[in-house]
């Protein structure tokens, strides 16, 4: 998700917030040309209204709603404070499938219910799961063994942490109360990760059967800090940062002997490079999803200082960053604070082949991160069939302890993205009354002083069940501590 751009001084920080709760606009960095200008509006309260229903609370920060393979009645929610979790979608009912708090990281970047981009952050059955009851789940850790990769970091500069995916086995594959076997987590890789933030960490199966990993770049701002070889990791092969990983985790092929590299991964054969690339050139894909029915990899990478986009992966694509920051070209500047610009002529030379998004959004004026989502497939909502559901994290972002309680949550207005539909950014389209929905259920908080964007919940993420139906995750205050976290089902208008 978001975070500062640079490391800086708390109370500057507070400061910058306090203005953007009493402006209507802030330069973000002061030297930004284009932050005083809409760049991709998405207009308030124009698109389709929708209902939301209540299906379970008393979550932390729940991050991602997914089904298990043969299990159609049922959702388990990645919790990012460490918690997965099993949820009767017809009662609610919830019970702990698998706790990873022990393993995570402190949480709380400068102390308890202050923000924080680490934790448990993913999880993925395996497509062969009531079989072998096998699922996967990305978590960030304290630095306790040698990374899979070369570090990026210099000599004697330890990790911030380390982002591990690890394998695992039910003890009863379809019966959630009998959860999962601790003695079975078997290691498959480890990362170290330079700053705190751009984590990623929404692993899942493609159609293809293998096991896709995004990565942010290692955090701090315009991928050039401590960890970042001067230059940025997101545009280099020889690092797995800022990339999508594809493995195969039934092989064991790869050079720590845990999972396979797929033979027909793009950079296989290129010498130096990291063999499990499948694309690169991201600052934080935070969220993907797989559509069901095509089967292309969606993904929305969080911007920076003006961009806030939507991709369609393909095989060994060039995202941009840190050329490029959606349409707009991007000058990380050195010492100075990075800036986006439509003159091309006054950054480094392009990379050939850089992929434009298909949707994007500004930063600061319209969100802070945006939360990708799912294509909707769907019954209950036949406006949706096919359109692509995701979210915004917040409006307003109250760095260290919220609350940012100001999400929106989009679509977008054509009913396809493929690559086939047509050149051009498409149209994003917000739920008109998400707002009014919220409040209906007492998700915001009526004596938080206005702003100037109405109080909604703070979306982390969204979630798809075995049906095709849509669900969108969140808090009040975007932490994750306490036990505000809720699970809502997307109903037709009421």
């Amino acid at each position: 998700m978001k975070s500062p751009a640079r490391p800086v001084i708390i109370g500057a920080i507070v400061a910058v917030v306090a203005s953007l709760m009493t402006a209507p606009a802030a330069a973000h960095p002061p030297t930004n040309p284009y932050d005083n200008t809409i760049f991709a509006p998405i207009q308030d309260g124009a698109g389709f209204p929708i209902g939301l229903e209540s299906v379970a609370d008393g979550f932390t920060a729940p991050l991602r709603g997914i089904p298990a393979p043969g299990e159609r009645d049922r959702m388990y929610v990645v919790d990012q404070a460490g918690k997965f979790w099993a949820v009767d979608l017809s009662s609610g009912a919830k019970s702990v499938f698998l706790d990873l708090s022990s393993r995570l990281v402190v949480l709380g970047v400068v102390g308890p219910g202050s923000f924080d981009e680490r934790g448990f952050l993913g999880a993925a059955f395996h497509p062969d799961y009531r079989n072998n009851g096998k699922l996967y789940t990305y978590t960030s850790e304290p630095n306790s063994g040698p990374p899979t990769f070369p570090t990026t970091l210099p000599a004697g500069t330890a990790a911030d942490h380390q982002n591990v995916v690890a394998e695992w086995t039910a003890n009863r594959p379809g019966d959630p109360a009998a959860g999962v076997n601790p003695a079975s987590r078997r290691e498959l890789m480890r990362i170290d990760w330079p700053q705190f933030n751009h984590d990623a960490g929404d692993i899942a199966f493609g159609p293809d059967r293998k096991l896709y990993i995004p990565t942010g770049e290692g955090g701090g701002a315009d991928d050039t800090d401590i960890g970042h070889s001067g230059d940025g990791n997101a545009q280099k092969l020889t690092v797995p940062l800022g990339k999508i990983l594809r493995i195969d985790v039934d092989a064991r092929n790869s050079a720590n002997g845990r999972y396979g590299v797929p033979a027909d991964n793009p950079f296989v054969s290129t010498p130096g490079a990291v063999k499990e690339i499948w694309a690169y050139g991201f600052r934080n894909p935070f969220r993907m999803s797989f559509d069901t029915k095509t089967g292309i990899l969606i993904v929305g990478d969080v911007g920076q200082n003006d961009i806030e986009e939507i991709d369609i992966i393909v095989k060994g694509g060039n995202y941009g960053w840190n050329r490029k920051e959606g349409t707009l070209c991007f000058d990380p500047r050195g010492a100075d604070p990075g800036v986006a610009t439509r003159d091309c002529s006054t950054v480094p030379p392009l990379p050939r082949g850089l992929i434009n998004p298909v949707a994007q959004y500004d930063t600061h004026h319209e969100g802070h991160s945006v939360i990708g989502g799912f294509v909707y497939h769907g019954n209950a909502i036949p406006f949706l069939r096919d359109r692509y559901v995701f979210g915004e994290w917040s409006r307003l972002f109250a760095f260290p302890a919220g609350p940012d309680n100001f999400g929106r949550l989009l679509y977008i207005q054509q009913r396809s993205l493929g690559l086939a539909s047509g050149p051009g950014l498409k149209k994003i389209e917000e739920f008109s009354n998400f707002a009014s929905e919220a409040a209906r259920l007492g998700l915001t908080n009526p004596a938080q002083p206005p702003a100037f964007f109405q109080q909604t919940l703070s979306v982390l993420g969204l979630g798809q069940d075995a049906r095709g139906e849509v669900y969108v995750l969140g808090n009040r205050t975007g932490r994750p501590f306490g036990t505000g976290g809720v699970l809502l089902k997307l109903t037709p208008p009421r």
